[in-house]
C-alpha cells in the first residue's frame, strides 16, 4: 500500500539553497516528498510513501529526513493516511 502524509520541519539555517537541500533529501532516501517551504520558513514534505502499514511509512520516511537532514526538527506531522 502507499500512504500520504506530511511532515514539516525546522531548520537550522535558513540560508538554504532548494537544489542542493532537495538532492540530499532524495540522496537520504526520500525521493518521494514533493519539498516545498510555508511562509514561516519551515520545510514542508509531502510524501506518498509505500509500506506495509501506516506507521512503517511514517517512521521510515522520519528516520530518512534525520539521515539526510541531522540538524533538522519535526515540528508537525500531518495525516489522514491515504492509502492506495
Amino acid at each position: 500500500m502507499e500512504f500520504a502524509f506530511t511532515l514539516r520541519y525546522r531548520l537550522a539555517n535558513h540560508g538554504y539553497d532548494y537544489d542542493q537541500l532537495s538532492a540530499q533529501l532524495a540522496a537520504g532516501g526520500c525521493e518521494d516528498a514533493l519539498v516545498s517551504f510555508n511562509r514561516a520558513g519551515n520545510l514542508v514534505l509531502d510524501f506518498r510513501r509505500p509500506a506495509d502499514s501506516a506507521a512503517a511509512a511514517l517512521a521510515t520516511a522520519i528516520a530518512d529526513v534525520q539521515r539526510a537532514l541531522p540538524a533538522s526538527e519535526l515540528i508537525d506531522i500531518r495525516s489522514g493516511f491515504v492509502s492506495n
